[in-house]
């Protein structure tokens, strides 16, 4: 069989499931996660290759209804440029059916008259999984899928039978990446979004989404990786919040961060971190650049 090789995107709305797909099948973690909406923010590849094929997997920000922010507009918007060009576009839901989100990013998908495969992600949660065949019929008419398939991105439940699927759809094309690189994303923005996730994971509800990281120093030196961070915030009270009572919150934060940069290196990590309040940072492109949610004009 001839090799192929081609771009995969997964589309949907915030807290999905995407990011942990993506994880599961790249077979490492190059986007991060948590049980917050809008954790992914940046359009960034995973990349698997085998001897069969090399799968580009797209991972986009969630799909939401438009808000004042300019953030929003430009994640919704970074969504819909990542769908350009792409072979294959996986398009996500829940097992609890369909919201108006969902439906927003299946309008998003209508548009291409590339092959979209549904995904109805967290079966693992239908304690009774008859629930699952009204969902089946109900978006089997919503659309003239090429693929339904209920899978747990979590559990791993499907994902070797997604895999194969994928395979059919793919264009045959040499590599397009060398063999061993699985992201395209450089180690300053790795290092950002394990910062972020950890303050996602560690804050929960307390944490404001008005937040972005910026890696200011990145060195390698003598077997060790250092690194200098500042978690940007729009008001004096979030700096509060994400410091905590004499520091505990952030030096947490830091130690987390540190543990996972260690294993993504393989080599000892010193991390330095500082809260710093910019006003409305989220409204200001000029902001948004330094923070690298708008990459190109």
């Amino acid at each position: 069989m001839s090799y192929k090789a081609g771009f995969i995107a997964l589309l949907g709305r915030p807290n999905v499931g995407k990011s942990t797909l993506l994880n599961r099948l790249v077979g490492r973690k190059v986007s991060i996660t948590s049980s917050r909406p809008q954790t992914t923010r940046h359009r960034l590849l995973g990349i698997r290759t085998d001897e069969q094929s090399q799968m580009i997997f797209v991972d986009t920000p969630g799909v939401h209804q438009a808000k004042k922010r300019y953030i929003n507009r430009v994640l919704n918007k970074t969504a819909r440029s990542a769908l350009e060009g792409v072979d294959i576009i996986l398009l996500m839901i829940g097992s609890a059916g369909w919201t108006e989100e969902d439906k927003l990013a299946l309008e998003l998908a209508s548009q291409h008259k590339t092959p979209v495969m549904l995904l109805i992600n967290k079966v693992d949660r239908l304690k009774d999984k008859s629930r699952l065949l009204p969902l089946l019929e109900v978006s089997a008419g919503m659309h003239r899928f090429d693929e339904i398939i209920p899978l747990s991105a979590l559990q791993g439940e499907n994902v070797d039978a997604l895999s194969e699927r994928l395979l059919h759809y793919l264009p045959e094309s040499p590599q397009l990446f060398p063999a061993e690189q699985t992201t395209d994303r450089s180690d300053r923005f790795y290092i950002s979004e394990v910062i972020r996730e950890k303050l996602f994971r560690s804050l929960h509800h307390e944490l404001p989404y008005a937040l972005a990281v910026e890696v200011k120093q990145l060195a390698f030196e003598d077997g060790l990786v250092k690194a200098d961070a500042i978690v940007w915030v729009e008001k004096q009270s979030q700096k509060g919040i994400i410091i905590g009572r004499e520091g505990s919150n952030l030096k947490a934060v830091g130690s987390a961060a540190r543990k996972d940069l260690e294993k993504y290196f393989s080599t000892k990590v010193f991390l330095q971190l500082w809260v710093k309040v910019r006003e409305n940072w989220s409204d200001n492109a000029q902001m948004l650049r330094t923070v690298g949610y708008i990459e190109e004009e």
